[in-house]
């Protein structure tokens, strides 16, 4: 399976109270990319969400805000 060319190649999560921020989850080698999963967002595997998925890490009561480059 080849990766999808517009798939991120970091993703920053980053809490909009304090400003903290850390590198995104991996899975299978590459970055996790912010995608809908059943209508909600998530962090979601560049071989799809059946691979892996995940919620959106919160920091301070709230989800952190995604960025990718």
């Amino acid at each position: 399976m080849k990766m999808p060319a517009d798939w991120p190649s970091a993703v920053t999560l980053t809490c909009e109270k304090c400003g903290t921020s850390q590198a995104g989850p991996m899975h299978c080698g590459k970055p996790m990319a912010l995608k809908k999963v059943g209508g909600k967002d998530m962090l979601v595997c560049w071989m799809g969400p059946d691979c892996g998925k995940t919620v959106i890490p919160k920091h301070h009561g709230k989800p952190m805000t995604v960025t990718a480059e």
